[in-house]
């Protein structure tokens, strides 16, 4: 049986009788196989020792048709592609604080998935970094984190994307693999690496047993404490409350919900709170459905997928647009990459002040939505027209309580969506 250990070195549970023992270099957990004898062991010298959990990405997947079909005539779904629902939401604006406008040059989002197909025409010259964490073949065979990187891309075109690979080929993994990935994330920051990531991207997750001391919820905190925002799906267990992913329902993680882009619904999958710690989760929402995005089957293919994994990347480029974006505001970088300091980097907002202060006055909800954060929708979508004005700085072009509800622009953008959809199947 595989364990995580906490309390204990490499070497004593080596001497214990621990086989393919692996160690961490900044967060103090060991992994190893071990009999329960052994596990016992080690507790009874002062070792937390806890079984190795299975992650499994935020995906909804595909619904097969029956063998047997009768002749009805099928509607099409709308599609979206990223570009589309980030106008949608005037994100842009952000972008157009600045001069230079931040497009992401010299920042490093870390995406900890399934793997990525570097060579696709979406993604191309940005993967800077490679770790293989499984026992299958680099790249992206589950065709998943293809289509969250090329979201990132679409809300920070210039960042550089770390490829930290923990699923396998089916789409299975392991909290070790995370956790790991998580603890040379933090080795890089402390060695300062050229690639050391300001943002993490985790569109996926395990059950929450509401065990604040569960080696992923630790390894996030310690990235939490080195100022690395991190974002997590919010996992597709919904509409039921207590759903939330973990590592998703640890306090300071952006857990990110789904929206539908045509009804402005929370998507029925999307995970709810409350978390068995009693926290109001998810932390925000993004539209997280039949969106058209960069598939690996080819360098130019294109996939619709819908799940919290695909709304929680358009969180995560959209952090770095903004750091980047308050950067130069600040007057510390002209946006340059050799001249984005790591001072600048970890002085910028911490994440629980984003949760609990800044993304709410940012965020717009759900019609017939309760006031504040709830466990549906935790404080809605960001809408940056809503959060210019709070600041002072530009007035909402549009009727504010007309953007979550609003078909007619929205179906525009869905007809939009199902032309490009009929486009890119000759891409595949």
């Amino acid at each position: 049986m595989r364990y995580s250990i906490k309390g204990a070195t490499g070497q004593e549970v080596e001497a214990t009788g621990g086989r393919k023992v692996k160690g961490t270099k900044r967060l103090g957990m060991v992994f190893a196989d071990l009999t329960r004898e052994q596990a016992s062991r080690l507790e009874a010298r002062g070792a937390v020792v806890r079984k190795v959990e299975r992650v499994q990405p935020g995906v909804v997947p595909a619904i097969a048709p029956p063998v047997v079909t009768p002749p009805t005539p099928i509607e099409a779904l709308p599609l979206f592609t990223p570009a589309e629902l980030k106008d949608a939401l005037e994100l842009e604006l952000v972008r157009g604080l600045t001069s230079p406008q931040p497009y992401g040059e010299g920042f490093n989002v870390a995406v900890i998935g399934s793997g990525i197909r570097g060579t696709h025409e979406l993604i191309k010259g940005r993967v800077v970094y490679k770790k293989n964490y499984t026992s299958d073949p680099a790249g992206d065979s589950f065709d998943h984190d293809t289509g969250v990187t090329s979201i990132i891309l679409t809300m920070a075109p210039l960042c550089n994307i770390l490829d930290m690979k923990v699923l396998d080929d089916n789409g299975e993994g392991t909290d070790e693999s995370v956790v790991l990935a998580i603890d040379d994330i933090c080795d890089m920051h402390d060695t300062e690496h050229e690639y050391a990531p300001l943002v993490i991207n985790m569109s996926l997750g395990t059950v929450d047993t509401g065990d604040p001391d569960e080696p992923l919820r630790v390894a996030c905190r310690e990235a939490i404490n080195r100022n690395i925002l991190i974002f997590a799906a919010a996992g597709n267990s919904g509409p039921y409350p207590g759903s939330i992913f973990s590592p998703a329902c640890e306090r300071h993680v952006f857990a990110v919900g789904s929206v539908n882009p045509e009804t402005g619904d929370v998507s029925n999958f999307s995970g709810r709170g409350p978390t068995m710690e009693g926290l109001i989760k998810p932390d925000a929402l993004m539209y997280g459905e039949h969106i058209v995005v960069a598939s690996s089957s080819s360098d130019r293919a294109t996939v619709p997928k819908s799940g919290t994994s695909f709304s929680t990347p358009f969180l995560a480029g959209f952090a770095i647009m903004c750091r980047q974006g308050a950067s130069i505001m600040w007057g510390e970088s002209p946006g340059e990459p050799e001249e984005v300091t790591p001072k600048l980097k970890e002085e910028f907002w911490p994440a629980a002040d984003l949760i609990e202060s800044h993304l709410q006055v940012a965020c717009i909800k759900p019609e017939g939505a309760p006031a504040g954060k709830c466990n549906d929708c935790g404080y809605g979508l960001p809408y940056a027209p809503l959060a210019l004005e709070k600041m002072g700085l530009v007035r909402p072009a549009i009727d504010v309580s007309g953007v979550i509800g609003a078909l007619i622009p929205l179906m525009v953008i869905g007809m939009l969506g199902m032309v490009m959809g009929s486009m890119t199947k000759g891409f595949k």
